[in-house]
């Protein structure tokens, strides 16, 4: 059987071409509908939930939440909980933090650390260092102290003969620091007493010197010898060469002038060579110079203290005193740094006049004894 020839007309085609097109493009919407409904359910998390935003400072902060379309002008913040228009007057409550959620407060608060964190510091200059200041330098009296060889208050007790017959006891010590005119000087002290029935003996000696030069300030005689009785006070001026004797007008003197003891202690501070002899011109009388010092010889000898080793000097002054020409005296210092006298043998116008070491107190260091006592007149 023929198959039936349908017969279309141009209208016809183009209506159907039409309906065609019309529903493909219902299809294509349908598709973008989905799509955008697709789209929508997925980004309403994202403004629910805050994201970590990475910030320059190397730290996460919490991104904020979206803004109300209800905030103020101002920019104030409206609550999670209420979207409800508030008045523009009305500042909106603060809401306190909760787990999990962030607030503007704390998003300014790490966002200014942030920014501090990355400020150049500053450093505050460092505070001057103070060097310990040195301490003060020893005087030129406490220097002079160090070099001497005997000690501040030691005290020589000595046992006295005259002749074959009289007894006694003599005494050198170092009494101490004194001061003579304001000036710094070492006190010392001599004293011998003794004698027969017919011939008695009291003599007391006492000096102050600069122990840096050695000059003799102030000299004490007292001296009882029979019936020769003077008594004596000597001041003296090194810085214009004179001496007043008892108050007397002013004699011409030497620049470093010494009396009889400040000479003795003087005697232990020189080298004392034996076969050498040493002269100075020190004596305070300017015509009984120069004053001989003669280092005889070493010598072994026993006294009541006990057995030294000994260097025998025999001093001379032109006078008639103590280590006067006449007499012959001689001195045996011990052989050491010390320089202690053990033994005195001298001619005097009663007789010989001989001591011994009989006892001796050490002295103490001179370290520390340069407070100087209140001047003098």
């Amino acid at each position: 059987m023929p198959h039936d020839v349908v017969r279309y007309s141009r209208h016809d085609i183009l209506v159907a071409l039409m309906n065609r097109q019309i529903g493909g493009l219902a299809t294509l919407l349908a598709a973008m509908t989905c799509a955008l409904a697709a789209c929508g359910e997925r980004a309403r998390p994202a403004t629910d939930t805050a994201a970590a935003t990475p910030v320059a400072s190397g730290r996460t902060v919490a991104a904020a939440p979206l803004r109300s379309p209800m905030s103020s002008a101002a920019g104030r913040t409206a609550s999670p909980a209420s979207t409800s228009p508030r008045p523009a007057t009305a500042p909106a409550p603060t809401q306190p933090p909760r787990a999990g959620t962030d607030t503007s407060a704390r998003r300014a608060d790490t966002t200014k650390t942030g920014l501090v964190a990355q400020q150049p510091q500053i450093a505050s200059p460092a505070p001057a260092v103070t060097a310990p200041s040195a301490p003060p330098a020893p005087s030129r009296f406490a220097v002079a102290l160090a070099r001497l060889p005997f000690e501040n208050q030691e005290r020589f007790e000595y046992q006295v003969k005259y002749g074959f017959l009289g007894v006694g006891s003599a005494v050198l010590e170092v009494v101490g620091i004194d001061s003579v005119r304001g000036t710094p000087a070492v006190h010392t002290a001599f004293s011998v007493s003794g004698g027969v029935r017919v011939y008695h003996v009291d003599d007391h000696y006492e000096s102050w010197f600069d122990p840096i030069s050695f000059s003799t300030l102030r000299a004490i005689q007292n001296i009882h010898e029979g019936s020769y009785n003077p008594k004596r006070q000597f001041e003296f001026f090194p810085e214009r060469r004179t001496f007043s004797e008892n108050g007397k007008p002013e004699s011409e003197t030497l620049p470093v002038p010494m009396d009889e003891i400040s000479f003795l202690f003087f005697l232990r501070t020189i080298p004392l060579e034996v076969g050498k002899t040493y002269e100075f011109t020190r004596y305070f009388r300017p015509d009984k110079n120069p004053v001989r010092v003669i280092v005889d010889r070493k010598e072994h000898i026993r006294v009541p203290a006990g057995e030294f080793n000994t260097i025998v000097v025999r001093p001379v002054i032109k006078t008639t005193g103590l280590f006067g020409e006449g007499g012959r005296a001689e001195v045996w210092f011990t052989d050491d740094t010390t320089r202690t006298l053990v033994q005195l043998k001298s001619s005097l116008k009663f007789g010989s006049l001989n001591l011994y070491l009989r006892n001796r107190r050490a002295g103490t260091a001179w370290e520390g004894a340069t407070t100087i006592a209140s001047p003098s007149p």
